[in-house]
């Protein structure tokens, strides 16, 4: 049987269609749009024009998705595109009226949750802290054992952190100054003072991103990447060297203006768990949404 999944984030939209097949699921079909529905938002309102945006990139991918699964087997969720949103129960009637998908708001738990369900679909998460990090909002998930501790979700993400705090392309030293505040502002709210964690487990498009260039700019080839890298990272682009540039430009023209708080992020999570190596996940929250939210079988 086959299920579809879309979900509509602050960044990216992603359309996923799985095949279910004797307890597996097979990747069918992966389609994603950067519709950056976090750059619509002022004031805390999305505007009118990112929710039509949002309603139109839905309606693109349930067609598609329609061609290979039945209308009772498309799921719609949403993250921090909604949630953090002050007009979310406008923009979910709009939505709903323009594509006829009721999205499933999920809170920052339960995001994080269905990360990690995702996420040991795919790699060891035996011991370690899980990094989800998105376009507004960033999960962590402390396990151990292979269950979770503790789950935390913060209101910042690589691309509202670009959005906030940087004028142009690159940002400028007392930009990353900046940046790093935030973060760490944030990471001081949420009360994982004095945890010492090695092994980080990464989910999403920022950690998939990092692992890319960290196998570009250092030839890296093991899947684990060491934690050191990223302040490696963060070196080159803060050079400002066209080259380097370029070369991130081939690699992933949909991440440039969004990598480097994305790293500097990273970097700031690093330092304060003290962590050694990241492990990312191939899978992730759409793995986990179908598996536990709609298969029932993460239990």
């Amino acid at each position: 049987m086959n299920h579809a999944v879309i979900d509509l984030g602050s960044n990216t939209i992603h359309l996923l269609v799985f095949g279910f097949e004797k307890g597996k699921l097979t990747n069918i079909i992966s389609e994603k749009d950067t519709a950056g529905l976090a750059g619509y938002i002022s004031g805390g309102v999305l505007s009118k024009e990112g929710i039509m945006k949002a309603c139109e990139v839905v309606n693109d991918f349930k067609r598609l998705a329609l061609k290979i699964v039945e209308p009772s087997d498309l799921h719609l969720f949403a993250t921090a595109s909604i949630r953090n949103i002050m007009n979310s129960e406008d923009a979910i009637g709009t939505i709903v009226k323009e594509t006829s998908l009721v999205p499933d708001v999920l809170d920052g738990e339960e995001e994080g949750r269905l990360g990690f369900i995702g996420a040991r679909m795919s790699v060891d998460c035996d011991d370690g802290i899980l990094i989800d990090m998105g376009g507004a909002s960033t999960e962590l998930v402390v396990f151990k054992g292979g269950r979770i501790e503790r789950i935390a979700s913060m209101p910042i993400g690589c691309l509202n952190l670009y959005l906030d705090h940087v004028s142009r392309t690159i940002p400028t030293r007392e930009e990353r100054a900046n940046i790093k505040i935030a973060v760490d502002e944030q990471l001081s709210k949420i009360g994982f003072d004095g945890m010492k964690i090695k092994r980080m487990v990464g989910i999403g498009g920022t950690l998939r991103a990092t692992q890319k260039l960290v196998r570009a700019f250092f030839d890296d080839k093991g899947n684990d990447i060491d934690a050191r890298r990223v302040k490696g990272l963060i070196d080159l682009l803060k050079g400002n060297d066209a080259h380097v540039y370029h070369k991130l430009y081939k690699i992933m023209p949909d991440r440039v203006l969004t990598i480097f708080p994305g790293l500097i992020f990273l970097r700031q999570v690093i330092k304060r768990f003290g962590c050694k190596t990241i492990t990312v996940s191939r899978s992730g929250i759409r793995d986990g949404y179908l598996w536990s939210k709609v298969l029932k079988k993460d239990e």
